[in-house]
């Protein structure tokens, strides 16, 4: 189960983030490599994941599934992120990655290195502390900087096939 700040923020961005974030993303290695439709919001551990250790299976981790590589989703991710930063204290977030970049608690950014899955190329990782994560009192703020900033020109409908 997530916790509050995870449940606020994947609301947020699916009301009122790109529509993009709306739709499903094909996988080809979902479905133990045949393929299957997922969500651009994911807070639950993937099968790969050491539930004992990961922020996700502790409810305290969202990813949301952008890929770097796609000018348009790049940019929706780089203006996520930005939105995060300026909501960073309110939010208590202590780790937001994405695209070979990582930035933490006080809002400092420094390089994220290593394979394509540590750099976090394919979504944005944003992540809090135990003490936390049972915090939600942002949400009302979120959601207003969120529609300033994708109120016009966002991708609506449809589906997205990827790799």
């Amino acid at each position: 189960m997530a916790g509050r700040a995870v449940d606020a923020t994947e609301k947020a961005l699916y009301n009122f983030g790109p529509g993009l974030l709306t739709q499903n993303y094909w996988d080809k290695a979902a479905n133990k490599g045949k393929g299957g439709w997922l969500p651009r919001l994911q807070a639950a551990a993937g099968p790969h994941k050491d539930k004992s250790t990961d922020p996700h299976a502790a409810g305290r981790a969202l990813d949301i599934i952008l890929f770097a590589n796609d000018p348009t989703e790049r940019d929706f991710a780089d203006r996520i992120v930005q939105v995060f930063l300026a909501q960073r204290v309110a939010m208590g977030w202590i780790a937001v990655i994405y695209n070979g970049r990582e930035w933490n608690r006080a809002g400092l950014e420094f390089p994220r290195s290593g394979d394509a899955v540590n750099r976090h190329v394919t979504h944005i990782h944003i992540e809090w502390a135990k003490a936390g994560v049972g915090v939600d009192n942002f949400a009302s703020d979120l959601e207003d900087a969120l529609y300033n900033e994708f109120s016009a020109g966002n991708i609506s409908s449809g589906n997205y096939a990827v790799g």
